[in-house]
Parts: C-alpha cells; sequence; structure tokens
C-alpha cells in the first residue's frame, strides 16, 4: 500500500539522517513505529504536554512545610522545602536524559 503525507522539509532531512545511521529509511521506520502502536495498543512513547514544570503557589510550599514537619518532627522553613522541590526537580531531570 502507498500512503502519502507531508513532512516539514527540515524534520524530514533530520530524521533521514538519523534512520540512515540506523540502517533504517522513512518507510522502515515508520512501519515499525506502526508496529509498536498495534503491539502496544496505543502510542509506543509517553506523550506530555503544557510545561514539564508546573509553578509552586506559596500554599503548596506552606502545605509541603507542614507536611514535613509532620512526617519528621521537625521544623521545616520555606527556603528548606523550597531546596527540596528544587533538588527534585533537578533529580526528575537528570532521570529523563
Amino acid at each position: 500500500m502507498i500512503t502519502t503525507m507531508r513532512i516539514d522539509d527540515a524534520l524530514k532531512r533530520e530524521s533521514d539522517a538519523i534512520f540512515s545511521n540506523l540502517g533504517l529509511n522513512m518507510s522502515s521506520a515508520i512501519t515499525i513505529f506502526l508496529k509498536q502502536v498495534v503491539r502496544t495498543k496505543g502510542i509506543p512513547f509517553e506523550l506530555k504536554c503544557g510545561a514539564t514544570e508546573l509553578p509552586v503557589s506559596r500554599e503548596q510550599v506552606r502545605e509541603a512545610v507542614r507536611a514535613m514537619r509532620a512526617a519528621n518532627g521537625r521544623d521545616w522553613n520555606e527556603e528548606e522545602v523550597n531546596s527540596e522541590i528544587a533538588a527534585a526537580r533537578r533529580s526528575r531531570r537528570k532521570m529523563r536524559n
């Protein structure tokens, strides 16, 4: 079967170069993708939209302070909580890369 699709020129060039390094052409790569769609019964990778990191409101920080105090039995100030949030975000970024 022949299928026609519109693809941005730059995207096609860049993806063709990657496929070539893998010993594939566009048709083979799309066939692999479609087989994975059928096998997994969905898109074979995680889809995301919007910002990857949501801003934290002051009230969320206060709530986190209360939760950390309750869980750890010690006083956490907002600066310490913000530091923990930043560390968690850095760790999450490293895991994604």
